[in-house]
């Protein structure tokens, strides 16, 4: 069986939701740890999100007139991302960009924070080491969301996830010459459906986000 792409992978769970804005705000709603934490460390509103994938969080912030810029390697998506940017219906709007997370030609300290979610789970550990050092070349603050061990390696949405322990991530961040300053642990899914997720009540909530300095 062919192996579905990412732009796939989204359209199927935007077809779950119904509409595409009902994915959008459901994503909004679960993600508001990520969110207050990118707005705490983003004094003068200066945001690049290191791979993008649908731009929900990009376009939530722009429209809260963040200055935002979103990349993505993968066309496709970037094409989906600003069809949904369109439909959210917001003035403002990300300035999205085809790039890779491991190149990031930007100015020194051009953002106030570099976020991602989701994303290096997909990368070796050398890439990984890349980019955060990329990220924290570019901007004052890293803030990375990583799936943790809650997850079974066979929930991988695109099948090249890692799933790995906090420690290993807290391990690869002091490699890459991070400092982490703060660490939150949150849930996709929402309170009522946490009280009956029994058979994973004593695994790691699903994601870990690191700020790294």
């Amino acid at each position: 069986m062919k192996k579905k792409s990412w732009y796939e992978i989204y359209l199927s769970e935007i077809n779950e939701k119904g509409t595409m804005l009902n994915y959008v705000n459901d994503k909004i709603i679960t993600k508001k740890n990520l969110i207050n934490l990118i707005k705490k460390y983003s004094p003068n509103r200066k945001i690049i999100e290191s791979g993008c994938g649908t731009g929900i969080l990009s376009t939530y912030l722009a429209s809260l007139d963040y200055d935002v810029i979103a990349i993505d390697i993968d066309k496709e998506i970037l094409g989906l991302s600003k069809k949904i940017s369109k439909e959210y219906g917001a003035k403002n709007k990300p300035k999205f960009k085809q790039d890779s997370i491991l190149e990031l030609n930007f100015k020194e300290k051009e953002f106030d924070v570099s976020f991602s979610n989701g994303v290096l789970e997909h990368f070796s550990d050398n890439d990984i080491i890349l980019t955060i050092k990329k990220q924290l070349c570019i901007a004052e603050t890293v803030i990375v969301g990583i799936p943790t061990k809650y997850f079974n390696d066979d929930e991988a949405m695109y099948g090249d996830e890692r799933f790995k322990s906090i420690k290993f991530w807290r391990d690869i961040i002091k490699k890459a010459g991070g400092t982490i300053v703060e660490e939150k642990s949150c849930h996709f899914l929402r309170k009522y459906q946490i009280l009956f997720d029994f058979k994973k009540y004593f695994r790691p909530f699903p994601y870990r986000i690191f700020v790294i300095k």
